[in-house]
């Protein structure tokens, strides 16, 4: 798996396995299907309900698997909830005796949660000098939430911020400025879900038969020749295999331009049931 260096030195893999809503029996056949075809990094969060399955699953499969823990990224998230109460560093505890680790690989907001996002990161700075979060950032961001966290006089730039990006929804404003800061991106929903205006498009058709690929496949290697990290989620081994079998090819910036094309502004999640304001 190749990784991506984050501002601060701590490389992350280019893909990142999702196990939101997964159970235990799920999750364990899924992770270690993972890992036996060379993923190495996998996200959870707090309000996913999942967090100790997350770790007692990764514990387990690095024990079964013989993988030392440094080669595994694990990322979790803060939830509104826990930012209402304010209580950040008692919450990274909790997280870590959940995920059945000394640290976390990174440690994201999962929301600005208006009123309290400014606070909550400057909380997860002293958490970061600590050592039990090797990087930290936020998820769900846009310009104006950046804008007011670097006003409020932040001392650690964000080292990675997580959001939803795919053909049709680029993002742009947003990643430009990420690589002005040197704040990696992480992108949620990178193919879209597979929606019929993904999967049945013709101009991904057409680059994706050139390529003997999948529709998924070329925008997955789309996101790596952008400078993204798709994170992605799926129950099938087969799919994860094919997920990773895309360092094999190079689209041209031909290729990049006419995926990026596809670009209307499109979001499959609605934001605003999680984040009043947002």
């Amino acid at each position: 798996m190749d990784t991506l260096t984050l501002s601060n030195g701590k490389k992350m893999p280019c893909m990142v396995m999702s196990t939101n809503y997964m159970d235990y029996p799920l999750m364990k056949k899924v992770v270690t299907a993972g890992l036996k075809c060379g993923f190495r990094a996998f996200d959870t969060a707090r309000d996913y309900g999942n967090e100790d399955v997350v770790g007692r699953v990764i514990s387990e499969c690095m024990r079964e698997l013989h993988i030392p823990r440094e080669e595994i990224f694990i990322t979790t998230k803060i939830g509104n909830s826990q930012q209402a109460l304010g209580n950040i560093e008692q919450q990274i505890e909790i997280s870590l005796k959940n995920l059945r680790t000394e640290y976390v690989d990174l440690w994201l907001m999962h929301w600005p949660y208006p009123d309290h996002y400014v606070d909550t990161y400057k909380k997860m700075e002293k958490v970061y000098r600590t050592g039990k979060a090797r990087a930290i950032g936020m998820a769900n961001y846009r310009l104006r939430h950046f804008e007011r966290l670097f006003g409020a006089g932040i001392e650690v730039t964000p080292h990675c911020v997580q959001y939803e990006c795919h053909p049709m929804r680029t993002a742009d404003e947003i990643l430009s400025f990420c690589r002005s800061k040197d704040i990696a991106v992480q992108a949620y929903s990178p193919i879209c879900r597979m929606i019929p205006e993904i999967r049945d498009n013709s101009l991904l058709k057409e680059i994706a038969d050139k390529y003997h690929k999948t529709v998924a496949q070329v925008i997955l290697r789309w996101h790596i020749q952008r400078g993204t990290v798709p994170v992605f989620k799926s129950v099938k081994p087969e799919r994860l295999e094919e997920n990773i079998d895309i360092f094999d090819f190079e689209l041209t910036d031909d290729d990049v331009r006419a995926v990026s094309s596809l670009d209307q502004d499109y979001k499959y999640h609605l934001e605003s049931a999680s984040c009043p304001g947002y």
